[in-house]
């Protein structure tokens, strides 16, 4: 089987790195999720539950985290990688000539490797979202900017994975991961999140009438502007007000619109600037930034939970997809490390995974 658009889900086991470049056709991909190894220098086990959901003794080692410079693997991928003699060459060949042939070293060029064909498989308007945590976060992103270029690099995600309290006391405990979110080009997808209002914003919202609860809030902000927003309307010259001079928030025509609607509010006698009703029900929440604190790590109790150690929410994974890609899209997870696939949501998950199952499927189209 040559290499092709995928147009239905489709499941891999193998090697994803002779996956991507024997399966998977340039530029047919529309986000990518990697939750690969962290080189944690730690064995991970599967925890089994019997029949009454109970956890059991019974485990096996899913994978071990430690990575090791070997003839058959890793010298055969940094020489190859070495040869192309580009910048990403240099760069490798630099940082194993600096560290020496170790742990991180085979670690990063067996993440240079799949990374470089990540790159090719995703669209123009494609993201990649990598989970890792600080151990090689540093180096991973030096990767990416000489891979996707530095300018498309949009965000570093940290989730806050556990709140759980302990005694360390030479260290600030660990707590988070990181997520870096590259684009491939500067036309990239991106459907902004929004999170539920804070009880002091919806303390704001005491206002009503027969339209629904709403707060009030400028019509005029700081700032002198030129063209519609800088005009005179209803007789209220901007570049007058405040110390410095201010501006419509929108356009005569929008204002006059509002007016219409019945929107703005004027005082009774008209000398107090007038302000514009905002509706509870029209506000989607306050946007996302890059701290997730709302997402918490699956716990042992949880009916989420599949026994899998490094197991990530479904609800993570959720925003990822909902924030980079449309229903009807290609979602790939080269590394099959979230473990979350498998459980029922409204939207599957496409994974191509090293040593694991691998898979890359279609977005459902009813989300």
């Amino acid at each position: 089987m040559g290499q092709s658009v995928i147009n239905k889900n489709t499941l891999f086991y193998g090697d994803n790195l002779d996956i991507l470049r024997e399966y998977i056709a340039n530029e047919s991909v529309d986000l990518i999720y990697l939750d690969p190894p962290f080189n944690s220098n730690r064995n991970y086990n599967v925890l089994y539950k019997d029949e009454g959901g109970q956890e059991s003794e019974a485990q096996i080692v899913a994978f071990e985290d430690t990575w090791h410079w070997n003839r058959q693997t890793t010298e055969p991928e940094f020489r190859e990688l070495v040869s192309q003699g580009d910048e990403l060459a240099r760069l490798l060949d630099t940082l194993v000539d600096v560290m020496g042939r170790n742990q991180m070293t085979a670690y990063l060029v067996m993440m240079t490797s799949r990374l470089h064909e990540l790159h090719r498989i995703l669209k123009p308007t494609g993201s990649l979202y990598l989970h890792c945590d600080p151990t090689a976060s540093h180096y991973l992103k030096i990767i990416l900017d000489m891979i996707f270029g530095a300018g498309n690099f949009r965000n570093e995600l940290v989730w806050e994975r556990s709140q759980t309290r302990s005694s360390i006391s030479r260290i600030f405990r660990r707590a988070h991961d990181v997520v870096l979110l590259y684009s491939k080009s500067s036309t990239y997808l991106f459907n902004l999140q929004y999170k539920s209002l804070s009880e002091g914003s919806l303390k704001m919202y005491s206002q009503e009438d027969e339209k629904g609860i709403y707060r009030t809030v400028p019509l005029l902000v700081s700032g002198k502007r030129g063209g519609k927003t800088g005009e005179i309307w209803c007789g209220i010259d901007p570049n007058k007000r405040g110390k410095a001079g201010m501006h419509w928030i929108t356009t005569p025509a929008k204002l006059n619109e509002y007016d219409r609607q019945g929107k703005i509010v004027w005082s009774e006698n008209k000398r107090a600037l007038p302000t514009l009703k905002y509706y509870l029900e029209d506000s989607p929440g306050v946007p996302m930034n890059d701290m997730w604190y709302d997402i918490n790590l699956i716990s042992s109790s949880s009916k989420e939970s599949l026994g899998y150690p490094t197991q990530k929410p479904v609800a993570l994974l959720e925003r990822i997809i909902e924030s980079s890609s449309n229903p009807g899209d290609v979602v790939m997870d080269p590394f099959c490390g979230c473990g979350t696939s498998s459980q029922t949501r409204p939207f599957s998950i496409s994974m191509v995974g090293i040593g694991f199952i691998a898979c890359s499927s279609i977005r459902g189209k009813g989300r």
